[in-house]
């Protein structure tokens, strides 16, 4: 074996000799092509800086340096041809990432506007301004001492949308039923807006989720009173999704695992050149055999389609209303410096059968995108109870407006009997007999203008009630999509009006709660 060594050597360097060779090359090779490639790149961003710098010296009409920059990407975004890119301010941001994050904004208060008047249609759970005390029905009389009357803007009195460095926000309010003058100071601080916007029993056996928005912690509130819905002795769901835009892709994922075995696809990511698809599962399930019905609509966007198209991908559910709006995109925002970030579209998403749902240009079906539901209704968005028909003049509303509410704070002041609801509908309907306008004078319109007083003061005595259950189920009688998800997963079962115990009666005079009078 000793001669053999002197030729067994030459074998064993040489090769390593010619595979370290090999590799100092395409090592060289690769290592050129990246500083190539860096100096590309720098050089495209020098060809940016320095088109940059000959405008902001050379135009006659020229811009600071910064705004050129600002206006250079807004122009990137532009040619991108992404239709939910943006560039955000810092304001901007702040603002997107709070909504994502549940954050509420301004006092919590939803304003409708009759005329002159500014009434209270909603306080927002969790708010400040339902912490202060304000009331749904309540009409904003002054803003920080400013009678409304007198301003120009509704920004004034708009206060989700009023800025201002004041601690708080004094608003003079007109109560009910006794028209009560009161001063409430609603503090301007951070508080968390409920995913769930609405929640109760339709019926004693069908529970109803309104789910307004997907984001922080959607899955949690939903979660949370689906359990309580249950425990109250539903037996199945409609869960509505109309309206609601989206928000987290994850938290549309999470909400819809409630529903599903887990280990199911609920969604699939596919990012850019479609070659990598990243599937997203089940990971909660809590009720995968509750009878459950999703209502969409045409506003039905993003996660709230996550959730809408696993449910009926697996057979969770039918979907009733009208085809959803088609965002089958994931946005990503990154920061750029303390006062600019910009919005990008950075994935797509796809239903657990792996079909993409983004809109599409074009014109009719060719141009929609979105999921088509299993019950097609011709209106499917939600009933406006303070709707009027679409033929009457301005004059005519004002005056069912102005009926309503005198009709509506007779019946409180008074004790009208509320129990059944029918029976005020009845008394309502039969004091209006004085009130009706002498312009009209046809029956079937006079009996129209009666209906609809009636169902508007009938709304504005259960607000200054605040029994949301008795108007939720109110409401839901004249909410075609609402009575077709009861149909599926209760068929047969009919809105009917609320139980005694389901609505409270009506306030006496010194503010504490009274039996109704025989």
């Amino acid at each position: 074996m000793s001669r053999l060594r002197p030729f067994v050597r030459p074998l064993v360097i040489v090769p390593l000799v010619a595979i370290a060779t090999g590799g100092a090359f395409v090592g060289g090779m690769l290592y050129e092509r990246d500083v190539a490639r860096a100096r590309d790149e720098w050089g495209e961003a020098r060809l940016l800086s320095t088109a940059i710098d000959s405008v902001r010296v050379n135009a006659l009409d020229s811009l600071p340096g910064e705004e050129l920059i600002r206006r250079a990407v807004s122009g990137m975004l532009r040619e991108l041809q992404d239709p939910y890119a943006a560039m955000l301010s810092t304001d901007g941001f702040e603002q997107y990432r709070g909504t994502l994050q549940g954050a509420g904004r301004g006092l919590g208060i939803a304003i409708r506007r009759d005329g002159a008047s500014h009434r209270i249609t909603d306080v927002a759970e969790g708010s400040p301004a339902l912490a202060a005390g304000v009331r749904a029905g309540d009409r904003i009389l002054a803003v920080n001492g400013v009678p409304v009357a007198a301003t120009a803007s509704a920004g004034v009195f708009d206060t989700d949308s009023t800025r201002s460095p004041a601690s708080q926000v004094v608003l003079t309010l007109w109560r009910a039923p006794h028209g009560d003058t009161v001063r409430v100071a609603v503090p301007r601080t951070a508080w968390h807006r409920p995913a769930v916007a609405e929640h109760g029993l339709l019926v004693d056996s069908v529970g109803y989720v309104r789910l307004s928005t997907i984001s922080a912690r959607s899955a949690d509130e939903l979660e949370s009173q689906v359990e309580e819905l249950l425990r109250r002795g539903a037996q199945s769901l409609v869960l509505d999704l109309r309206g609601n835009a989206g928000g987290l892709f994850e938290e549309g994922v999470r909400a819809a695992s409630l529903f599903l075995p887990r280990g199911a696809i609920v969604s699939s990511l596919v990012g850019r050149g479609n070659t990598e698809v990243q599937p997203y599962r089940a990971r909660q399930s809590r009720w995968t055999e509750l009878p459950l019905t999703v209502l969409v609509d045409g506003r039905t966007a993003s996660a709230a389609e996550v959730i809408a198209a696993a449910l009926q991908d697996h057979g969770r559910a039918l979907l009733v209303g009208s085809p959803t709006y088609g965002k089958g995109l994931v946005q990503r925002v990154v920061r750029l410096s303390s006062d600019i970030a910009i919005r990008l579209t950075t994935a797509r998403w796809l239903t657990p059968r792996g079909v993409a749902l983004e809109r599409r240009t074009g014109k009719g079906a060719a141009g929609h995108g979105g999921i088509e539901p299993d019950v097609l209704l011709d209106y499917a968005v939600r009933h406006d109870p303070y709707s009027v028909p679409s033929g009457w003049s301005d004059a005519t509303a004002r005056s069912a407006s102005i009926a309503a509410d005198s009709l509506a704070m007779r019946a409180l002041r008074e004790q009208w009997p509320t129990r059944p609801l029918s029976l005020l509908e009845k008394h309502l309907a039969d004091s209006l007999s004085a009130l009706t306008p002498a312009t009209i004078r046809a029956a079937d319109a006079r009996a129209e203008w009666t209906a609809v007083v009636t169902r508007h003061a009938v709304v504005r005595v259960l607000e200054v009630e605040r029994a949301p259950e008795a108007l939720l189920r109110y409401v839901a009688r004249d909410d075609a999509a609402v009575r077709a998800g009861i149909d599926v997963v209760a068929p047969g079962t009919e809105v009917t009006h609320v139980t005694p115990q389901q609505l409270p009666p009506l306030l006496a005079p010194s503010g504490r709660r009274a039996q109704p009078k025989p």
